[in-house]
């Protein structure tokens, strides 16, 4: 063969292999610059008064927030890109109520403070500060829309009030600093709700429910004066679109006409209404909760210690005996429902009727599983963040005193799991602990108000 061609040949083949490996490092690059936490494979947490991001299996670690007063709560969004969250107010935070500030045992959430309300990137960077905070004011955490580009969030004075209509509501696009674009909303004694289609919201005050739009405008009203027995006792002071439902249907509770007397427990009807007014009572229960599934087919509602899953369709139920005040989590395919509560962990199956204790300490395994009733404050807001990742066959969990994982030692102790399990509900494989040391308030993903039970 010629010397020269063969020379070419070399040399060229010489050069693909530079080529490839050049595009190889700037692959890598562009991967290392772009933004690292996609879809739902980070889990957040709270430490040390800062906001952390970490992988499921514990790797890339890293602090999101490290402001200078501490983060005392955060909400992820929809799309899993964005967090929003709220820190102390300077001020307030050199005082001795916020150094004794008290988070909710199960929950691990801080009720109403002063604080300011920010939006920041999954990856980082300069927060967006959306409300400044001020000694006199607190806020509560946000609630965000579907879509992900507007939260809702609860302003009141300093002093506790006496009646819930003395909060203020706030809506504010999520990339608005300092009160831009923020609009109230009229007053409402219950948590406003978020449609998932319509831009609309939610409410209920002494002249009954009504909506308006997220810029807090056209209000119209659905029904004509004041619900019997309103306000009801604050958890079950509710208002809630029905998801996956094209924005049709709204669940509410009244007082039970033969409980008016107030000699017997509070019996309410749980009503299922039109946005024309139509409605339709689905049961009478002592209830002190409820909340939707996701697919909007089911409704989940406690008595004491019973949590009982109503079925739409033929209006079936099926109950399940846990802990009093457990936090009820859905996975997002409504398949499985997580009790968390303070001594056990437990799996529902919804679809086979299961349910199986999973994480337990040694009371729960050897004595009935209930715990004592909380007090319960005016104020209220449902769970900031969902324990499932967005598959509904992945979950986190930590682990408090709880440390008999299905009646077995955790050999690695104290700290935050994530665990996998089937279609059936099996979990495959131990729990794969994530991170240790003082954490709260683990979250996976969003999680939507309207599934979610209410707490201090």
């Amino acid at each position: 063969m010629n010397k020269a061609i063969l020379f070419i040949m070399k040399w060229n083949c010489s050069v693909n292999i530079i080529l490839l490996l050049l595009l190889l490092l700037i692959s890598q690059v562009l991967a290392a610059c772009s933004p690292g936490h996609l879809g739902s494979n980070v889990i957040a947490f709270i430490r040390d008064g800062h906001l952390w991001t970490i992988d499921p299996d514990g790797a890339n670690a890293f602090a999101v927030v490290t402001s200078t007063t501490p983060v005392v709560g955060y909400n992820w969004s929809p799309t899993h890109l964005l967090l929003a969250f709220r820190s102390l107010d300077e001020s307030f935070a050199k005082t001795t109520a916020a150094r004794q500030l008290s988070p909710n045992t199960l929950t691990g959430q801080i009720g109403d403070v002063p604080s300011t309300m920010n939006t920041v990137g999954v990856d980082g960077g300069t927060p967006i500060t959306l409300a400044f905070s001020d000694p006199g004011v607190r806020y509560s955490n946000a609630i965000w829309n579907a879509t992900g580009n507007r939260l809702l969030y609860r302003q009141t004075a300093k002093i506790e009030s006496s009646t819930p209509e003395d909060a203020h509501w706030w809506i504010s696009q999520n990339d608005q600093p300092g009160g831009i674009a923020a609009k109230a909303f009229p007053t409402s004694y219950t948590i406003p709700s978020f449609s998932y289609k319509n831009d609309l919201i939610a409410g209920i005050a002494s002249q009954g429910i009504f909506t308006t739009t997220v810029a807090g405008t056209n209000k119209h009203s659905i029904t004509s004066g004041s619900l019997p027995g309103h306000p009801l006792p604050a958890f079950l002071q509710r208002i809630l679109w029905q998801p996956a439902h094209g924005d049709s249907n709204l669940l509410y509770a009244i007082a039970a006409p033969a409980q008016k007397d107030g000699r017997s427990p509070l019996a309410v009807q749980l009503i299922l209404s039109t946005i024309s007014g139509q409605t339709t009572t689905l049961t009478t229960c002592a209830c002190t909760q409820f909340a939707w599934s996701p697919d909007g087919k089911h409704v989940l509602f406690s008595t004491g210690s019973t949590y009982t899953i109503l079925t739409l369709s033929d209006k079936s139920t099926f109950a399940i005996q846990g802990e009093e005040n457990s936090v009820p989590y859905w996975s997002p395919d409504s398949r499985f429902l997580l009790l968390d509560g303070q001594h056990a962990l437990t799996l529902i199956n919804v679809v086979k009727k299961e349910q199986n204790v999973l994480l337990s300490d040694r009371q729960s395994a050897t004595s009935a599983k209930t715990s004592s009733s909380l007090p319960t404050p005016l104020l209220l807001q449902p769970i900031a963040n969902s324990s499932w990742a967005a598959d509904s066959r992945h979950f986190l969990f930590l682990t408090h005193d709880r440390l008999l994982w299905q009646k077995r030692q955790l050999s690695t102790g104290k700290g935050l799991y994530t665990v996998t399990i089937n279609d059936d509900g099996q979990p495959q494989g131990a729990p794969v602990l994530a991170a240790a040391g003082n954490m709260t308030q683990a979250g996976w993903t969003y999680q939507d108000a309207n599934t979610s039970f209410l707490y201090g």
